[in-house]
């Protein structure tokens, strides 16, 4: 006959839970002292790739973005309260300077000039006073208002938008349109200071259009201030004023747009990843693989682009430089 196991205690299930805890947690602490501290750095570098040193076109250019806008704007207010008595244009219009485009109705201010050149008429009948001067003061001011119940173009374009009909009611202030000249487009962009010892007026800015995706344009630096400003964020920006001369018709003003500033022609870059670097009192070097065997260099090295140096000098274009990345990041480590 078989013996009979008398069950565990819960007290017992439970010691015997805690032992298999403990041992499990032993196991891994051994394994992470022997993976980070014991492993031989060799075994740790020995699937690292190899990196090479090679030659890169490098763009002298500034990035930037915005929105493009009419070269002067006009917005088209009443200039009063009143019924409008004529309108003149129509949206897409191209106006000259001085054209009207609209008028309100001139009954009460046409009434108050005529009333008050005859007031002065029987001043003047009555013999030169001290109130004339004044009275004809007056009159030059009612005739301006007469005047300006009409809105005329500020400069030649095209009415962009247009809100307003004839015995329309309006409030002074109330805005019925646009008027915009599109014989250039304007945008100012914000260039970050380290970039900013790079501009100079005349500069080649080409731009492309997410509206228009096939329109390639080329417009100019035209100026820049003497002083940075600081943005909202917390960036100091230096703003720049660039213009796009003939500009197509299907570009807008509104439409954003990304572009770059040429700062210089293209130049040639050696340029390899920032794991080939390893530093030795601050200075670089790196580990040129020959065969076989490696060859410690110094460099000069500058910051490219992330996860990139450029090299200055000590290497050439195809040479191939051992990955320091382990290396990199036990020195990292505390």
């Amino acid at each position: 006959m078989g013996v009979n196991k008398q069950p565990l205690t819960a007290r017992q299930r439970k010691s015997r839970r805690t032992r298999i805890t403990v041992i499990i947690v032993c196991v891994l602490a051994l394994f992470c002292i022997w993976y980070f501290f014991l492993k031989p750095k060799n075994q740790q570098s020995a699937s690292l790739a190899p990196l090479t040193v090679r030659k890169e076109i490098e763009h002298n250019q500034i990035e930037i973005s915005g929105y493009i806008e009419a070269a002067q704007t006009q917005v088209l207010e009443a200039p009063g309260e009143g019924f409008v008595e004529q309108v003149l244009v129509t949206e897409g219009d191209r106006v000259k300077k001085g054209a009207l485009l609209f008028a309100l109705d001139t009954d009460q201010q046409s009434y108050n000039v005529a009333q008050h050149a005859f007031a002065i008429k029987q001043e003047q009948i009555n013999g030169a006073s001290q109130k004339l001067s004044l009275m004809e003061q007056e009159q030059r001011l009612l005739e301006k208002q007469l005047s300006d119940r009409k809105v005329y173009a500020k400069f030649d374009g095209i009415v962009a938008a247009l809100t307003i009909s004839q015995g329309q009611y309006a409030k002074a202030k109330d805005t019925f349109g646009t008027l915009i000249d599109r014989s250039f487009l304007k945008a100012t962009v914000e260039i970050a200071e380290s970039d900013a010892s790079r501009l100079a007026v005349g500069q080649k800015v080409d731009m492309t259009f997410p509206a228009e995706p096939d329109i390639e344009v080329q417009a100019e630096v035209i100026s820049y201030p003497s002083i940075a400003r600081l943005t909202s964020l917390g960036r100091t920006v230096v703003d720049t004023l660039i213009r796009l001369d003939n500009p197509p018709e299907k570009i807008l003003p509104g439409y954003s747009f990304n572009g770059t500033i040429v700062t210089g022609p293209d130049s040639e870059a050696l340029i390899v990843e920032q794991d080939a670097i390893r530093y030795v009192e601050g200075k670089p070097f790196v580990d040129k693989i020959d065969g076989n065997t490696t060859q410690e260099i110094a460099v000069t090295v500058e910051s490219y682009t992330k996860g990139f140096v450029k090299i200055i000098s000590g290497v050439q274009e195809n040479d191939v430089l051992k990955n320091q990345a382990k290396i990199n990041s036990n020195n990292r480590r505390p």
